[in-house]
């Protein structure tokens, strides 16, 4: 499914067709189609980190410093799976550790800044990974979908979450407190060294990521 850009104030969401009028701003607004479409960004499940930029360069706010878009890029605009690998019965002890939690359309699940005390496992739902930049403006970073996991900085110091998780539609998670998946990964080396070695590959995508959103706004039309 498409993921959609507002040019007036950055919201992000992804359906078949944007809305005429923005959720965020209320205004009619023009909407950026920014999927993935090439192999570089992962494919149509992503967003394309260079069409973010473009789009941020449209904004009628500033949209902040190059240092605050590389705060939200520790997250991703490419998604890696960080269970990918995993048998069905480490995926299921996972789950055994964590508790159902339910959100409404709109609702914030964490916030940028904030403890990181939940690792995250999408059970049902849509969910975008973004940083809110200077003004209000927001910068999507990821879209999560059913069976992908997010709020991977539970697993790293200092524990902090480096963006916002916004529920888009009606959401069904399972919320892994941080201290039980750490003891599972302590107790099974394994399983702990392959979820730290797809954190490595998240940061390092993320890199690239940055590059190319930064490439994106520098793009901006004279």
């Amino acid at each position: 499914m498409p993921h959609w850009m507002c040019t007036t104030c950055g919201y992000y969401l992804q359906a078949a067709a944007p809305p005429e009028r923005c959720p965020s701003c209320s205004w009619v607004c023009v909407f950026n189609d920014i999927t993935c479409r090439r192999a570089e960004c992962g494919g149509e499940q992503n967003l394309d980190p260079t069409l973010v930029g473009n789009t941020l360069s449209l904004l009628q706010a500033d949209p902040g410093p190059p240092t605050k878009l590389a705060r939200a890029a520790a997250e991703s605009l490419h998604q890696i799976d960080l269970l990918r690998g995993l048998s069905e019965e480490e995926r299921q002890k996972l789950k055994s550790l964590g508790e159902i939690e339910l959100y409404e359309p709109h609702t914030v699940i964490f916030s940028e800044g904030a403890e990181a005390g939940n690792f995250y496992l999408l059970e049902e739902g849509q969910v975008s990974i973004e940083s809110r930049l200077s003004r209000g403006l927001r910068f999507p970073i990821m879209a999560v979908s059913p069976g992908q996991a997010f709020g991977w900085s539970a697993l790293v110091l200092p524990h902090q979450y480096t963006a916002t998780a916004l529920a888009l539609t009606r959401v069904r998670t399972t919320a892994i407190p941080k201290e039980a998946m750490l003891e599972m990964m302590r107790a099974n080396p394994a399983l702990g060294l392959a979820i730290m070695e797809k954190v490595a590959s998240i940061v390092a995508s993320r890199v690239r990521s940055l590059e190319l959103a930064l490439a994106g706004l520098l793009q901006k039309d004279r």
